[in-house]
Parts: structure tokens; sequence; C-alpha cells
């Protein structure tokens, strides 16, 4: 299997284009790399916006975390042992809200 043409290789097949007609192999190649070129730029847009998602999710569980570690210290500046799971599950939802 053909490796598709790098950007340098694609440069110099524009020049030669520039000179006079392509051969048939060289067109093919220069073919190869505009539509890898393209699918290309079409997975970085999908890589782009999961990596947007997951920033988003990345912020809302911190957030969660946060509520839970201040719950976690009042509870602890009362001496409490023990915190009811309804309790941070409200305040889970709290900061869910709030995002």
């Amino acid at each position: 299997m053909n490796r598709p043409p790098t950007v340098e290789q694609l440069l110099v097949l524009a020049d030669r284009a520039e000179r006079g007609a392509l051969t048939a192999a060289e067109a093919s190649r220069l073919r190869a790399g505009i539509r890898q070129r393209v699918a290309y730029r079409a997975g970085e847009s999908s890589r782009q916006q999961t990596i947007n998602s997951l920033r988003l999710e990345l912020a809302a569980t911190r957030r969660q975390l946060r509520a839970l570690e201040q719950l976690v210290r009042q509870a602890q500046s009362r001496e409490r042992q023990s915190i009811r799971v309804q309790t941070l599950a409200n305040a889970i939802d709290r900061y869910e809200g709030a995002a």
C-alpha cells in the first residue's frame, strides 16, 4: 500500500505543474494528497469537538468535586463523622445546575 504524499512532495508536484503537464502518476499522487488533506481536516474538526466536549465535562466534574469538598469541610468543622447520601446528592445537583 502506498503512503500518501507528504506536504513537501505535494509542493514539488505543484511546482512541476506550473512548469508544464504532470505525468499520470504525478497527477494521481497530487490528487491523493489533496484527498488526504481534506480527510485530515475533517478528522481534525471532529477531534476538536470531542476535546471541547471533554473540557466541558471536566469543568462540571471539578465543580461537583469542589461542592463535595466544601460539604466535607463543613461536616468536619462541626465534628460530624458522616454525611447523608441525600445531602451529597443535593450538593452535586446544586452545582450541576450552576453550570
